[in-house]
């Protein structure tokens, strides 16, 4: 009554617990369609679909760098965690040799794609540790100019996700965080 159409798209609902495997390391789900009816004009086949990654979202990474046509600049994903006042925040992130960044994130398992305190967090700290070693190692002066963030995150491939208590989400449809603590 309040719906014009209610067929589901499977492949919506998929893509949607894909993330959610990922970001929810060991937790298994299973989507099964079991409807056998007719969807519109097509014939809908029972399907089933079974997500599952214990590696989280280090398996996230590796899976976004395995669609690239890029090689690896090393073999090992990065992965960091932490835990502060209840709040809770993993980072898994490799490089490749492609010019394309891609950074995705997440604040209580729903996608920011506007960002937000999370990911500007990210960004800065690693500009910033990525410069502080350069320096350490000689590699760059100290007269040099810093590597921008642009320049750090090129060929970047990482998940950030963080999980708060009580998330802050600027607009409507929760696609910025707006905390200002961790």
């Amino acid at each position: 009554e309040i719906f014009e159409t209610t067929i589901i798209n499977y492949d919506t609902v998929a893509s949607m617990l894909l993330e959610q495997s990922f970001l929810n390391a060991g937790i298994r789900i299973i989507l099964q369609d079991l409807r056998g009816e007719n969807e519109g004009d097509t014939a809908v086949e029972p399907r089933c679909d079974e997500f599952y990654y214990e590696g989280g979202i280090r398996s996230y990474v590796e899976q976004l760098n395995s669609q690239k046509h890029a090689n690896l600049l090393h073999d090992e994903i990065i992965y960091v965690a932490g835990e502060k006042d209840g709040s809770y925040a993993e980072i898994a992130l490799q490089y490749n040799d492609s010019y394309n960044e891609v950074l995705m994130s997440f604040a209580n398992n729903i996608r920011t794609v506007e960002g937000g305190t999370h990911e500007t967090g990210f960004k800065n700290a690693l500009t910033k540790a990525i410069n502080d070693y350069g320096l350490k190692m000689k590699i760059l002066k100290s007269s040099d100019q810093k590597l921008s963030g642009e320049d750090v995150r090129e060929g970047l491939t990482a998940i950030v996700s963080v999980k708060l208590p009580e998330a802050q989400f600027e607009g409507q449809v929760k696609s910025k965080l707006g905390n200002t603590y961790m």
